[in-house]
């Protein structure tokens, strides 16, 4: 499987590839694209998934360089280390990044309650990309290990 800078690397080529296909959707005026994206949300997808790339991985259950990145705050993936083994759950395309989202959310939402954030006036489009960036993010590291350890076992 490809080690953290080869997955780096293939998460940004990914994210280069979607930045370019959703301003041409936007630049040929696609109904739903012009409806639905401008350069926020765009915004708000592109730094989500750098987010993830660097920091969110379904590796974050062992010392991997994206736990390491999350320096004494770590201890917030205690709970996702301790209840998935590698390459198990972790890695499973729609259980693994639904939970790292969802852990990340609680502490998310904690924080912005605590700092009195009413949480209602986050705009919903903005979630979305967000959301949307982390998983894609995490789907394209699941994918690529699946590919490379396939690729691996043929030769």
């Amino acid at each position: 499987m490809p080690d953290g800078k080869t997955h780096d690397t293939i998460n940004a080529a990914v994210l280069l590839t979607v930045i370019f296909g959703l301003y041409y959707l936007i630049w040929k005026e696609i109904a739903i694209a012009s409806v639905y994206l401008n350069t926020y949300m765009i915004l708000a997808f592109s730094v989500s998934y750098l987010f993830a790339t660097f920091f969110l991985s379904p590796d974050l259950d062992i010392n991997s360089k994206p736990y390491k990145r999350w320096g004494f705050l770590r201890i917030i993936w205690w709970p996702y280390k301790v209840a998935f083994k590698h390459r198990g759950f972790s890695h499973h395309p729609i259980i693994g990044p639904l939970s790292i989202v969802l852990n990340l959310a609680i502490v998310v939402i904690a924080l912005l309650l605590i700092g009195g954030v009413d949480l209602h006036k986050i705009p919903l489009s903005f979630i979305i990309a967000a959301t949307t960036g982390m998983v894609l993010s995490m789907e394209v590291h699941i994918i690529s290990d699946n590919i490379i350890s396939k690729i691996k076992s043929i030769f």
